[in-house]
């Protein structure tokens, strides 16, 4: 029996609709005005591009497969970059190269670095068959992966990247989401264009908005693992500690 995808899709001019609906700011069956439609979207962008850097708002990783080009750095990353993808991610969680040279195609993790490590490297043109590092700079619009080594050899690389919400340019078109994001959309918009259209959020209208951002959240933020110290005490790893009263993870 044929299955569809759980997922949600919609027009823009239908979330700004909703929006302008639960302020009152517009009636059942009415239509924005063109110059609300034009500060609605762009308070609509905005949201999107809020979400976008919030890894709790984060729906998905994925791991995605590129070809490493020898003896060149830095590998840019972005649209029709050396590693093509639709925006620049905000970070690589895990990379391995993937050594295609070996019948297997065997996986090789490297470490993920931070800027420090990479200014106390030395050396930072040295080559080798296949790196063992990588420090992600995610410049803007197209970010930077540092291998080093320089790679001599064009392997796989299977970078681990989170998935972001597409971003919405124009009032018809279609926009595809995840279950719970609907809710997660039109009501922190609706907040968000209460001064814009003189009005006051309702309690009501607020606890609709924290609820539908709290389910998001809950799906996306995985429980800490815990772990014992040498002495025999609890503790936990390097995720966080976990907040009782929120019943989520601290960030």
């Amino acid at each position: 029996m044929p299955t569809t995808a759980n997922s949600i899709t919609v027009k823009a001019l239908d979330l700004i609709t909703a929006a302008m609906q639960e302020i009152g700011a517009l009636a059942g069956g009415e239509t924005p005005s063109s110059d609300d439609q034009a500060w609605v979207l762009q308070k609509l962008q905005r949201l999107i591009d809020r979400y976008n850097a919030r890894e709790a708002m984060v729906y998905n990783v994925n791991f995605s497969l590129f070809t490493l080009q020898a003896n060149h750095s830095p590998h840019t990353i972005g649209p029709g970059q050396d590693f093509d993808v639709n925006q620049r991610p905000v970070k690589i969680i895990s990379a391995a190269v993937v050594l295609t040279q070996d019948p297997s195609n065997v996986d090789v993790p490297l470490n993920i670095r931070d800027e420090q490590w990479w200014a106390d490297q030395r050396v930072k043109n040295l080559t080798s068959t296949y790196p063992t590092d990588l420090y992600y700079s995610p410049d803007w619009p197209n970010g930077q992966c540092l291998f080093w080594p320089i790679p001599t050899q064009a392997n796989g690389m299977r970078l681990q990247m989170a998935t972001i919400l597409g971003q919405i340019t124009d009032y018809a078109q279609t926009f595809s989401m995840p279950p719970a994001y609907w809710d997660a959309i039109v009501y922190p918009l609706a907040v968000s264009l209460c001064p814009s259209f003189e009005r006051t959020a309702s309690q009501d209208l607020l606890r609709l908005e924290s609820k539908a951002i709290k389910a998001i959240q809950t799906n996306n933020i995985a429980s800490p693992r815990g772990s014992s110290a040498d002495a025999g005490m609890p503790g936990l790893d390097r995720r966080g500690d976990w907040n009782y009263y929120s019943g989520m993870p601290n960030q």
